[in-house]
Formats: structure tokens, C-alpha cells, sequence
């Protein structure tokens, strides 16, 4: 949806260049059948630019919108259109709101002042709003008092955002479930305790770059939020074992409410074990903890294994390679595995390949040890791989990318920088048989011209693959 597009509901619109009564022949359900399976920018065109269809469109897909993602617009065209989303009759079922940019910020609390405006904002459970970098407190403190009603608020890089605007969540937004904060770089414990307090059917909270909360105000949601499925930080010197303590002891995690704990570039985590009594944990991501270790990590394996789909490891440079046989022998049902940069040979790959058959995604970037020899047997073991990640293994050959092209018919994205010893010859064969895939990253293998040429033979071969060079 564009601004012109969002205006033409607010003025008359030009007369239809085409003969429009070929549509206007059907049958009235036909016809609705017909604008409904219309994207929404596309049906605003039609009523844009031809008169006779206009009623249709109201009647038959307005009336049936409930989401309006607003992301793809910008400046005057996302104030526009969310001034119309809210004074407009058009769109009587709207529960969503997507936007982004600056540009949102005065509509919005326009609309806010608005008393005709204020059913609508009661009805919406869900708003999102990335990047407003403006936005304060005291707007946030507005919102919640116009759309008591939400269940989802994402306010994610608005850095002026601090512990008055999670008080003003957790005072006026009971029914939230979602919650997402990322990069409000003045929350602090008290504000995280805040809206554990007054959202107590919390589910999900994304804390990423909010690096004065820590420990506490993560214990406040594991003691206030029994519902708690999924909890992200990033970049917090400030969580430490106390907060994993918490959260493994937490009804959340006991009755097998807690999925996905993601905890990257939290320096001081050194005991994942502590999540062992998390019996239905899917997702566990310690990137950049460098203080856990392969002994630390052995109670939580043998915890959560059975229900573990995504492990990321990324610069735990404490967990030895040995650690991969216990991924293989207690996580039957791994999904995606990172280990990016740990210390591995072909044995621990040879002992991963033993149990571990199910991966969709891998990255083992950075392991510079491991050959052929090992990684060969793991592909050759997981035919549902699309997603592989093996940047900067030098001592790879041809050999692994023919295994790979016959291994996974089903590889969508493949990440071979800096392998010097794969031949272009090879790259492009696997192209050729490697019909789901659509990114391909191949930097630093050949010099300026034979990326050149490589590159030239790539979109010969798979027009539609990204490539990064």
C-alpha cells in the first residue's frame, strides 16, 4: 500500500480506463470470492482506479482486514496511511497494526487525542512499531491508556524507551502476552519486574540490547510469569547463573511452558545445566557465553535433549568437541546445530553423524581442523539439510560439495567463503542439481577475476540464487 493508494479512500477516484463490466457481470459471490484472494495493495488499486468496483472492495475485503503491515512504506506515506487506518469506517475488523520509521510517531498520538478515534485503538491487540527512535516514555504511557486491549507490543530500537514506559505496560496492559523491547537501552530490573507484575499471562519478552537489565528483573518474569514460553537477551554483563537458576526452577519451566531461552553475549552465564528441569525446551541459544563449558553443558543435554530442536553454540570456546557426541546421543530430534568456531576434529563430526539425523541447519564456520573425513559422513546422515555453514574450512575439497549436492536435495543457503581448495567446476555443479537454493556466499576462495567468472557461471546456472561475493 502506497500514500496515493491510501488518499484515493479519503477522494473521489479518477474515472476507470478499462471496462470494468466484465467483473461487474459475475455473480455477487463470485466476484467477492475474487477481491478477497486479492492481495490488499492490489484491491486498493482496483478501487483506486475504477469507480464501479469501489463498493465491492469495501463490502467484500475491507471489511474482512484485520492485519495491516505498514513496514514497506516510509515517510509521509506511513503517517498517512495510519491516519486513514484509524479515522477510516474501511476497516471495521482491524486488530494489527504494523509500522516503522519516525513518520508514525505524530499520527499516532494524533489519533491518540482523537476521541472518534478511540473505539479503534481499543479493538487492536496487536501493535508493532520498529525503529521509532523518538519515541518516549510518555508516548508509550499514551498508547497503553488508547489500546488497553493488546496482547502484542513490540517497540524494538526506541532507545529512549526506559522503566516509566514498562510501567505504564504493566499498569494498563493486562491481556499482554507479547512483549518486545529490544534495544531500550534505560530499562533497567525494575522496569522487566514492572511488566512481570501487572502482565502475569506474559509468553514471550525480547529484552536484546537492554543492557542494564539482568538477573532480577529475568528472576522477576520466572517467579510472576507462569506462562513464559519464550525469553531473549543479548549483550547483558548483568544475567548471570542466578537468573538461569530462576528460570529452571519456575512453574513456566516445570509444567513445560518454557521453549526457547536465548542468551547470547551474556558473559557471565556459565551453568546451562541449571535448565535441566526444563522438560519441553526447544530452543536454547548461548552464543558468545564464553564461560560455559563442556562439563556445564552435559545436566542440561541429558534434561532437555529429547525435546532440543535448536542448539547454538556460537563462541562457547569452553565446550570441547567431545560435547558433540552428547548433542548426537541425547538430541534425537536436533533441528539446527551451531558450533561455529569450537575447537573440532573429523572424530567429534564422525561421533555427531552416529545419532544425529535429523539437521536442517549447520554451521561449523571457523572449525578449521575438520577435513572431508568427518564432515562427509554427517552430510551423507542428514538429507533434510538447507541450510549449511561451512565458512573458512580450508582443508575441504571437492568431494564435500559432490557429497552435499547428492546428500540434500533440499539445500536453499550455502555459505563456502574462503574454502581455497574448492574448485569453481564443482560449485557450479552443485548449483546445477541444487534446484531449492537461494543463497550462495563464495568470497575469498578466488581472486577478482575468477570470482568474476564464477559469479558469471552462477547466474548462468540459477538465475534466481543470491549471491555474496
Amino acid at each position: 500500500m502506497e500514500g496515493p493508494v491510501v488518499a484515493a479512500e479519503m477522494s473521489p477516484s479518477p474515472e476507470c480506463p478499462c471496462d470494468p463490466s466484465p467483473l461487474l457481470a459475475l455473480p455477487h459471490g463470485c466476484l467477492a470470492v475474487c477481491i478477497q484472494a486479492l492481495p490488499l495493495r492490489t484491491a486498493l488499486v482496483l478501487a483506486t482506479a475504477c469507480r464501479e468496483l469501489r463498493a465491492a472492495v469495501a463490502a467484500d475485503c475491507l471489511r474482512h482486514v484485520s492485519s495491516l503491515d505498514l513496514n514497506t512504506l516510509s515517510g509521509a506515506g506511513t503517517a498517512e496511511a495510519l491516519a486513514w487506518a484509524f479515522r477510516s469506517e474501511s476497516l471495521p475488523g482491524l486488530k494489527a497494526v504494523s509500522a516503522s520509521g519516525a513518520a508514525c510517531l505524530d499520527a499516532l498520538m494524533t489519533v491518540c487525542a482523537l476521541p472518534a478515534s478511540r473505539r479503534r485503538l481499543g479493538a487492536l491487540t496487536s501493535l508493532c512499531l520498529d525503529s521509532l527512535r523518538q519515541l518516549q516514555d510518555a508516548h508509550v504511557a499514551a498508547l497503553a491508556e488508547a489500546c488497553p486491549n493488546l496482547e502484542v507490543l513490540s517497540l524494538p530500537k526506541c532507545a529512549k524507551l526506559g522503566d516509566a514506559a514498562a510501567l505504564a505496560v504493566g499498569a494498563r496492559l493486562p491481556r499482554l502476552r507479547v512483549a518486545g523491547c529490544a534495544d531500550w537501552t534505560a530499562l533497567s530490573d525494575a522496569g522487566v519486574a514492572a511488566i512481570a507484575a501487572g502482565c502475569r499471562g506474559l509468553e514471550e519478552i525480547t529484552l536484546d540490547g537492554c543492557l542494564r537489565v539482568g538477573s532480577e528483573g529475568l528472576s522477576a518474569l520466572a517467579r510472576l510469569c507462569p506462562r513464559l514460553r519464550r525469553v531473549s537477551i543479548a549483550k547483558s554483563y548483568s544475567v548471570t547463573d542466578v537468573a538461569l537458576a530462576a528460570l529452571g526452577a519456575s512453574e513456566a519451566a516445570t509444567s513445560g511452558c518454557l521453549q526457547e531461552v536465548i542468551l547470547r553475549q551474556c558473559p557471565r552465564v556459565a551453568s546451562p545445566g541449571l535448565l535441566s528441569r526444563c522438560a519441553q525446551l526447544t530452543t536454547l541459544d548461548l552464543s558468545g557465553c564464553p564461560r560455559v563449558d563442556t562439563s556445564s553443558l552435559s545436566p542440561l543435554l541429558s534434561g532437555c535433549g529429547p525435546s532440543l530442536a535448536t542448539l547454538r553454540l556460537h563462541g562457547c570456546v569452553g565446550v570441547g568437541g567431545e560435547a558433540l557426541a552428547g548433542v548426537g546421543h541425547c538430541c534425537p530430534g536436533l533441528r539446527c546445530l551451531d558450533v561455529r568456531g569450537l575447537a573440532l576434529t573429523d572424530a567429534h563430526l564422525l561421533e555427531l553423524a552416529k545419532e544425529c539425523t535429523s539437521l536442517r541447519s549447520l554451521t561449523l564456520a571457523w572449525c578449521t581442523k575438520l577435513t572431508d573425513t568427518g564432515l562427509c559422513p554427517l552430510l551423507e546422515r542428514n538429507p533434510e539439510l538447507q541450510d549449511v555453514d561451512i565458512e573458512a574450512l580450508y582443508n575441504l575439497s571437492d568431494l564435500a560439495l559432490a557429497t552435499l549436492a547428492a546428500a540434500a536435495p533440499g539445500l536453499r543457503r550455502l555459505v563456502v567463503r574462503m574454502c581455497h581448495r574448492l574448485s569453481p567446476d564443482a560449485i557450479v555443479a552443485l548449483v546445477a542439481v541444487s534446484t531449492e537454493l537461494r543463497a550462495l556466499a563464495i568470497s575469498g576462495i578466488l581472486d577478482d577475476a575468477g570470482t568474476t567468472a564464477l559469479v558469471a557461471r552462477v547466474r548462468r546456472t540459477r538465475p534466481a540464487c543470491a549471491l555474496h561475493w
